[in-house]
């Protein structure tokens, strides 16, 4: 069951500057190999929609958002470091049936969150459901980045 969240205007402020930092903070950075720019939207709408989802996760599960920001200078440091809480990552669903599980989300007691924050303003995200990473990895249809978990097979909200 999707659970829609709708953020207060000081919740959506936040939220999109945290998404601008991060764009701003990346400006330098190259797109991974297997991105195709035809396909995507841009960088800061991207980053803004991200954010606010986290936000809306952390919202919905009374989980501790971080709102880190950092350079691609300083992935290596922090690339470990979840979403939310200790181990929550949220993955956006724009185009996809459901959120990505990434080969290095495995083996880390993950729990990925699909969100797809609604177009234009990304003022209410729905929150698709979640699932531990490793399962997701075994029942997601696989692609060049991972696998793909049709939101279907996502548990809802309510059972986390």
């Amino acid at each position: 069951m999707v659970l829609r969240v709708k953020l207060e205007t000081w919740e959506y402020e936040y939220a999109s500057h945290i998404g601008i930092r991060r764009f701003t903070a990346n400006w330098s950075k190259s797109d991974a190999s297997y991105y195709n720019r035809n396909k995507m939207e841009d960088d800061r709408t991207a980053q803004v929609a991200s954010a606010i989802g986290e936000l809306a996760v952390a919202k919905a599960t009374d989980k501790y958002w971080s709102a880190s920001i950092w350079s691609a200078q300083e992935h290596d440091q922090y690339k470990y470091i979840a979403d939310v809480s200790n181990n929550i990552e949220v993955r956006r669903v724009r185009t996809q049936s459901g959120p990505a599980i990434r080969y290095k989300d495995l083996n880390r007691g993950l729990i990925v969150f699909g969100v797809k924050p609604i177009e234009p303003e990304f003022r209410e995200v729905d929150i698709l459901g979640w699932i531990q990473a490793d399962y997701g990895w075994q029942i997601g249809e696989e692609r060049d980045y991972g696998r793909i978990v049709p939101s279907e097979r996502l548990y809802s909200v309510e059972q986390f």
